[in-house]
């Protein structure tokens, strides 16, 4: 989506920057509008769209970092339940050994889950078993057992949040992009200064009760 609202901002500003009979700061409005969404609105004129658009930029922004720091400080209170109810090392960076303690009560069960893995990928490979154990088992200090059911189930409903929170925040960076390509798409073909509005006339048609809407240029 980012690729496309890149290239159709290099399309705009060719077309009314580089053409000949296009206006050049309509041009920079655009790129402006790409930028910070609502500039290149009040540049041309059209000042309440413009302060529209970047109200609405202001509010995805607060609502991206509110959500991107709800997913960051639910995932930091996950890891410190972790080590405090199943002794877990919270400095290992792996994903998956998060995500292992949340299927697994304790080590060991998720070891021997690991070996039978083994066995199943390599059945008459018994060196091939181990190499594949030994690269994907915790050993260790990065050992772990939950002191409970629920407190594992709590760590789980943590980390659930944490993920729902930093999807969200995934979405409001879509819908900044989003908004990107409306107030281009607005600067390039719609948004006109008042005295471009003024060469706008509306009249009767040739033809029995019909409007036209003319442009003088």
């Amino acid at each position: 989506m980012l690729r496309i609202s890149v290239s159709f901002v290099l399309f705009a500003t060719a077309v009314f920057a580089g053409n000949g009979n296009g206006d050049p700061s309509r041009g920079l409005a655009v790129l402006a509008s790409a930028a910070v969404p609502g500039t290149g609105q009040m540049m041309l004129g059209t000042r309440n769209r413009g302060e529209a658009l970047l109200w609405v930029d202001s509010a995805i922004w607060t609502t991206w970092a509110g959500f991107s720091w709800l997913g960051r400080a639910r995932e930091q209170d996950a890891r410190l339940s972790a080590a405090r109810e199943s002794g877990a090392d919270i400095s290992i960076a792996d994903p998956g050994y998060y995500k292992a303690l949340e299927r697994y009560d304790n080590v060991d069960e998720y070891n021997e889950d690991i070996r039978r893995q083994a066995r199943d990928r390599y059945p008459d490979d018994p060196e091939a078993q181990h190499n594949y154990y030994e690269e994907n088992g915790y050993f260790g200090e990065m050992g772990w057992d939950w002191s409970s059911d629920s407190a594992r189930f709590d760590y789980w409903r943590t980390r659930k949040a944490a993920r729902a929170a930093t999807l969200k925040a995934g979405f409001a960076v879509g819908a900044l992009v989003l908004n990107r390509l409306v107030s281009v798409v607005d600067c390039a073909f719609f948004a006109r200064a008042p005295s471009e509005w003024s060469r706008i006339e509306f009249g009767t048609g040739s033809r029995f009760a019909s409007l036209e809407l003319r442009y003088r240029f």
